[in-house]
């Protein structure tokens, strides 16, 4: 009984210190915002308690539905992306023979590590229509006067390229490292067998990566979910609010109309369906994943 109370004592010893972590950063704060949520408050005035009434505004009010709608094709444009092209670099640089795999490793990985707010404003400049590189480039091709940032049309897919550079990189590494933990011995005896590359992809490769596939889509999605610094430096929501996505809507409605009650409303949402949407890939995925 001693030695198990001082194993019991050591362990929440050792977790402690994140426990509080969390804590004060995490699970205080969000009972706070739920609490700003059933209030009117513009942190000049005191609180109103208006209920759930932030809630029914948020969803009777269009503005909401568009940021919802536009950060759906955010998504969807760089998580089916970003991961696909992030499982074929990390094939690539996982041949043999392949020469120079640090040098390729470094430069796939550095938009990772780059400041977003720094690349945003680099990203802009590439976009400029007159003087701008992907202009200048696309010239080539016969394409002129594309006007990416204040242009409806083009403005969200000029976000979802800069998404699909900045990330890609850290999905390569995951990928490279799930593919290293996969026996050559499998491959070897497919070869006898006489499967075609594509079978030993499909057979092979897909089934034992599936651990690493289903983390990868779903750290994608969420940093996908929670983009906004992109958003704020290079478009601020438009044109036209084609760019406005739920996070850049919340931040508008918090520090530039000063609606805290009914932006914590829009925190508290987000944070609901960032888990339901992780449980549903969870459960989606339950079958298809193998641990072993």
């Amino acid at each position: 009984m001693r030695r198990r109370t001082r194993e019991v004592f050591t362990g929440w010893l050792t977790v402690t210190p994140a426990l509080v972590v969390q804590v004060i950063f995490i699970y205080l704060p969000l009972i706070w915002a739920f609490y700003v949520s059933l209030h009117s408050w513009n942190m000049i005035r005191p609180m109103r308690w208006v209920g759930f009434d932030n809630y029914i505004r948020m969803f009777e009010t269009p503005d909401f539905w568009n940021s919802l709608w536009v950060t759906t094709l955010y998504i969807a444009g760089t998580v089916i992306p970003s991961v696909v092209i992030g499982l074929f670099l990390a094939m690539l640089l996982n041949i043999e023979w392949l020469k120079g795999k640090g040098v390729f490793r470094t430069l796939f990985y550095i938009p990772v590590i780059t400041s977003m707010a720094a690349a945003a404003v680099v990203w802009g400049w590439l976009y400029e229509p007159n003087f701008g590189l992907v202009n200048y480039f696309l010239s080539w091709f016969g394409v002129t006067n594309i006007k990416w940032l204040s242009d409806p049309n083009y403005a969200l897919l000029a976000l979802i390229i800069v998404g699909v550079w900045k990330r890609v990189g850290y999905n390569m590494v995951l990928f490279l490292a799930g593919l290293q933990t996969i026996p050559r011995t499998y491959y070897e005896a497919a070869e006898i067998d006489g499967a075609t590359p594509w079978d030993k992809f499909k057979n092979i490769t897909l089934p034992l990566l599936s651990p690493t596939t289903l983390f990868v889509v779903i750290m994608q999605f969420i940093a996908s979910f929670r983009v906004f610094v992109s958003v704020s430096v290079m478009t601020r929501g438009g044109p036209a609010k084609s760019t406005q996505v739920i996070t850049y809507y919340l931040y508008e409605n918090a520090f530039r109309y000063l609606k805290f009650g009914y932006a914590s409303a829009i925190a508290v949402f987000m944070f609901a369906l960032m888990v339901v949407l992780t449980l549903v890939q969870f459960r989606i995925s339950k079958k298809r994943v193998h641990y072993s």
